[in-house]
């Protein structure tokens, strides 16, 4: 054997080489041979597969070369290794891409992948994620999700207060389909549900579905609300069983927006009441309760013909929501009390009065117990002491123990129903799911909620304030802002030994930084150890406009919905690293504060609570960086104090600006004034958020620096191990570059003097967006026209390895469509992704 000859395993090495580098041209080839249209077709139990054969030949000659190169027509840039052999080889590949969909019926459907052309210019470039795209890409997360939902049975709250189903914990990452939204026509469900697999979600929220705004579109049929409107009953049947196909759990919500009227039988005064003061009724006027009763019995009883089980025996039902965002004491504050008709008054006194007695028994008692705030003529013998204006409490009824005893009262009135409702839900109707109240911060006491199965709240960054087409956004980011952030709201409301749930949350458009939002929000969710995170909202929410009611259209068609907004879309894969693959770590320590009864009873007399705000330990002085460094819960009655929690007073302020979480890998640095990062360092994900230009930030294996961006250096950038234990042996890498988006030709304007700002456009430049800094703006309701718009992000990410280095650019629905350089110096690989390769995802292969 000469000195030239390879030896087997020398041989079997080099083959391994070559089919490496041929599986990344093949890889190539897939995303950008493909014609610009792609095909799928859904057939119940298919599997689809699309062949293609890659230039099958490379011949190694008997010669013994320095290097090899692959064809110029193979890549953008020609790759070369060094081998040695003197044995014609032959090497033959075919790559075939399979995706298996089960559907009902067969339809045909197009998934258009964006052609990704490289021209220079324009920071902006038109980008969008199809609404029907299920295709097995390298970003696709549908195969880590157990298929059917409720497989290994229902839902069910362990011991340590956390959701698992068959013994094995679940987070839930969801969305709302929203009134319209929940009736997608049967060939739309099945693609839907394909599409949210895709990006890992495994849960959606039927929320308003008994929406006011569409009287003759909804799960009711008219006159009045008591038939269901049983087309829009079948559409919804058949959506719940395509996600359940899928591994998609359902969120059932019993009462969002439905507007009682005469034809219920209520008397004619309902007819003028608005739709949420209407909500007060079941809390203390029975027939209203009784309709609600009724609903839920029709709803959750029906047996879906898709599956052939009732809502009530599904364990693909998670959850049921009793209410909408409200409550006895969240209305009054509201004003509903003042407002009521007078038969619906009487009826509150009479039960008022009844509590006076049961408590008081005398006028005379009564009067030592209130003074000065028993008004002349009120009388418990005749039961004409008046219920409690929330307008004129504090001059009507000036004494504490008055105000005191009518905080009880409606907390009563609060308990009373919730917890029959469980009782009906429970014990009548069996129903299997977790069963929730209404959400905390506008509508439930705490101490009320914890005695359901879960507790649950929203919040919003920056929510539209006005009415109508005229409202605002204050434009700036939360990453600024972190003495009244979101995050530490919702962890304030959060309950020690329950499962804690977000089942809506946004930050919303046209704010420019809203990206930040879907960072913040996974993250802190995870360290907090919670349970269920939904950003609201999915798709459209009327059938009143076309453009508003297609699934397809192409752009934002509100300032909440985020399914066709592509810099927040992108983000729902961030969310499923972070909190459902579980990247963050929980918080090492917790921190509690107790809130009583009590201590609600006294927010609630002196107002310190109000209509938005109701009692949470934020209003214990409980301080707001306390949730940002360690676990926080709230302690309520009939709750064991956990031994190793520390108190708030514990927890020492952040003195150098820069928030660190206890497990170290969280950090918010504002360390330089209005220019703050929010940093997320774990072994599978790296995330930035804030004004990173400028800055290197180094993370040992991975290193990041930031061009300069529109909106004055802010902008958002993910990494995320798609294959390895970190980023130490990392073999795929998933980059996620995001800056501003817009629809196109959408109005901006100023409003406080109603001035158009401009029409956006890729023609936008960083002195008009970066000027308009915690400016109120609006789009009075005009949102442009399709397509999307987003900003390319200029970024340096240095990887630091001795081995190869591939990279692509990934175009919309996550195919190889582009190649970039990565430039080796050392055991280090600089790459550089550019707005020219206009998209906001990348991938980086290490071999």
């Amino acid at each position: 054997m000469t000195n030239t000859k390879m030896s087997i395993s020398a041989l079997a090495a080099l083959l391994i080489i070559i089919m490496s580098i041929v599986s990344g041209v093949a890889g190539y080839l897939i995303g950008s041979s493909k014609s610009s249209t792609m095909t799928q077709t859904y057939v119940y139990t298919s599997i689809i597969s699309n062949t293609i054969e890659v230039p099958t030949t490379i011949t190694v000659p008997t010669t013994i070369p320095t290097t090899l190169s692959l064809p110029p027509s193979t890549v953008i840039i020609p790759y070369t290794t060094t081998i040695s052999s003197v044995m014609p080889t032959t090497v033959f590949t075919t790559t075939t891409t399979i995706s298996t969909i089960t559907m009902r019926s067969t339809i045909t459907v197009t998934v258009t992948g964006q052609p990704m052309t490289i021209p220079t210019g324009d920071r902006l470039f038109p980008f969008y994620f199809p609404w029907n795209d299920a295709m097995q890409t390298d970003i696709s997360l549908a195969t880590y999700i157990d298929k059917p939902a409720g497989k290994y049975g229902p839902v069910t709250v362990g011991s340590d207060g956390h959701l698992y189903v068959g013994g094995k914990r679940i987070r839930f990452l969801g969305v709302s389909v929203v009134a319209t939204g929940a009736f997608p026509s049967k060939e739309e469900a099945d693609i839907i549900a394909a599409r949210l697999a895709k990006y890992g979600i495994n849960l959606v929220r039927f929320h308003a579905i008994d929406a006011n705004w569409e009287p003759n579109n909804n799960i009711f049929s008219p006159p009045g609300t008591r038939q269901l409107n049983l087309k829009n009953l079948d559409r919804m049947d058949y959506f719940i069983a395509a996600l359940k196909r899928n591994g998609i759990y359902i969120d059932l919500n019993l009462m969002c927006y439905r507007q009682f009227s005469s034809a219920d039988g209520l008397p004619s005064e309902v007819n003028t009441m608005q739709v949420k003061d209407q909500h007060l009724l079941p809390f203390f006027y029975d027939p209203a309760r009784q309709l609600v009763k009724e609903f839920a019995r029709q709803l959750l009883t029906h047996v879906n013909p898709y599956t052939g089980l009732s809502y009530a025996d599904d364990p693909a039902v998670a959850f049921i929501e009793i209410l909408n965002e409200y409550g006895m004491t969240f209305g009054w504050f509201d004003g509903a009390v003042d407002r009521l008709p007078q038969v619906f008054r009487n009826a509150l006194r009479e039960k008022w009065n009844e509590f006076l007695i049961s408590k008081y028994g005398t006028t005379e008692n009564l009067a030592k117990a209130w003074g000065k705030s028993l008004l002349p003529g009120e009388s418990l013998e005749n039961k004409t002491v008046d219920v409690f204006n929330y307008a004129d409490i504090m001059i009507k009824r000036p004494t504490l123990q008055a105000r005191l005893d009518w905080a009880e009262f409606l907390w009563q009135l609060d308990y009373d129903y919730f917890m029959d409702m469980y009782s009906f839900l429970k014990n009548e109707l069996k129903v299997k799911a977790v069963v929730i109240g209404t959400q905390s911060a506008w509508g439930g006491l705490p101490n009320v909620m914890a005695r359901l199965d879960a507790v649950d709240s929203h919040h919003y960054w920056r929510y539209p304030e006005g009415s109508g087409s005229i409202w605002y956004v204050v434009n700036d980011p939360m990453v600024n802002n972190p003495t009244f952030n979101t995050m530490s709201q919702l962890a304030f409301r959060s309950v020690y030994g329950k499962p804690f749930t977000v089942s809506e949350y946004n930050h919303p458009a046209p704010n420019m930084y809203r990206a930040e939002g879907f960072a913040f929000l996974p993250a802190f969710a995870a360290f907090q150890d919670w349970d269920a995170i939904m950003p609201y909202n999915y798709g459209p929410w009327t059938s009143r406009q076309m453009a508003l009611a297609s699934w397809n259209s192409g752009r934002m068609r509100g300032t909440l919905d985020f399914d066709q907004d592509p810099v927040r879309w992108a983000l729902m894969l961030t969310s499923y690293f972070l909190f459902v693959r579980g990247d963050v770590s929980p918080a090492k320590q917790l921190v509690v504060a107790e809130m009583t009864k009590s201590k609600e009873l006294d927010l609630v007399a002196n107002r310190v609570a109000s209509v938005w705000n109701l009692p949470n330990a934020g209003q214990l002085n409980v301080p707001y960086y306390v949730p940002l460094i360690h676990g926080f819960r709230m302690i309520v009655d009939n709750t064991t104090l956990p031994t190793d929690a520390l108190s708030p007073e514990d927890v020492a302020p952040p003195t150098d600006n820069v928030i660190r979480s206890d497990t170290g890998e969280l950090v918010w640095d504002c360390s330089i004034p209005n220019r703050c990062v929010f940093i997320v360092n774990t072994s599978k994900s790296i995330v930035l958020t804030g004004y990173v230009s400028g800055r290197r930030f180094d993370f040992g294996a991975v290193s990041i620096e930031v061009g300069d961006t529109l909106l004055d250096g802010w902008a958002t950038i993910a990494l995320h191990v798609l294959d390895g234990n970190s980023f130490q042996d990392a073999k795929r890498i998933l980059v996620i570059a995001i800056g501003t988006g817009f629809n196109n030709n959408m109005p901006i304007y100023n409003y406080d003097n109603r001035q158009l700002l401009f029409r956006t456009s890729t023609n936008l430049t960083k002195d008009q967006l970066a000027s308009l800094y915690r400016m109120r703006i609006s789009t009075f309701d005009n949102w442009g026209s399709a397509p999307t718009i987003v900003e390319g992000i200029e970024a340096n990410i240095t990887i630091k390895t001795n081995k190869n280095v591939i990279c692509w650019a990934l175009d919309n629905i996550g195919e190889k469509a582009g190649t970039l350089s990565p430039i080796r110096s050392g055991d280090q690989w600089n790459i550089k992704i550019l707005p020219t390769y206009r998209t906001l995802l990348y991938e980086i292969l290490v071999y």
